[in-house]
């Protein structure tokens, strides 16, 4: 879901109050957002070049409450740290640790990255398809513990987009996408490379994710089109939980995107 319409130019923030921050590009480099401390990559930032102070689109315009769709009856309030808890918060999105900049359910004690929290909650193809985005801890267990096609594991608790091809179900986590990109994003943060190796990351979780379907629907007609598909919704992912909440239209309207296939 996006927190914001159109990002202003300029904005002041009460995490840097000392100067105003500027709408940037980050021309491809890799980033640590100074709010959530989650990783940043392509697409907008807001910046103090003089502070070399950084902060996420979606952390920097973060409403003071939001009602997200996968959370029935739940209100969630913006805080500049996670509340105290033993051991630590975790996102119940992504399942990583929260250590800055978080929306905090106090009612059901949860917590969601600012940019966990703008991921659509349903991704609809140029051709129909849709990917549902599932919360385990609101469905039936036996949707719950269904396979992740990239880990094989169904035991996270975290969040899931589902596609469908041919009668079969493609199930790829939100956490096992974010695993496999943070990995690429800390060698290209520790060399200060592009960031064009994070999106490439989505490559082989695509692959290993269309491994769970059966031999004879790999075979099947219009597969190569759907593995297309399935790839560019993973780097969509990857786009908007690094901070680009435009991802997903670049993966569907861009040069490389889905119109154009």
């Amino acid at each position: 879901m996006r927190l914001f319409e159109e990002p202003p130019a300029r904005l002041t923030h009460s995490s840097h109050p000392q100067h105003e921050l500027t709408l940037s590009s980050t021309a491809g480099a890799p980033f640590r957002c100074d709010g959530c401390q989650e990783p940043g990559s392509d697409g907008p930032r807001y910046r103090c070049a003089p502070c070399n102070f950084d902060l996420h689109t979606d952390c920097a315009l973060a409403p003071p409450t939001l009602h997200h769709p996968l959370f029935s009856r739940c209100t969630f309030k913006f805080h500049h740290e996670p509340p105290p808890h033993a051991g630590g918060r975790q996102c119940d999105a992504c399942g990583d640790r929260v250590s800055g900049f978080v929306f905090h359910c106090a009612e059901r004690d949860l917590d969601i990255h600012p940019c966990c929290a703008s991921l659509d909650d349903r991704i609809v193809t140029p051709d129909g398809r849709a990917f549902e985005l599932i919360n385990t801890k609101e469905v039936t267990s036996s949707s719950s513990s269904r396979r992740c096609g990239s880990c094989g594991d169904k035991t996270r608790r975290f969040w899931f987009y589902r596609g469908r091809f041919d009668g079969e179900d493609v199930y790829i986590h939100v956490a096992c996408v974010k695993e496999r990109a943070r990995r690429e994003w800390e060698a290209s943060y520790r060399w200060r490379s592009g960031a064009g190796q994070i999106v490439l990351a989505g490559a082989p979780l695509m692959e290993s994710a269309l491994t769970s379907l059966s031999k004879r629907t790999r075979r099947g007609g219009g597969f190569e089109r759907f593995r297309k598909i399935v790839g560019l919704v993973v780097s969509a992912i990857i786009a908007v939980i690094f901070g680009n909440p435009m991802g997903l239209i670049a993966a569907v309207a861009g040069p490389d995107g889905l119109l154009r296939g």
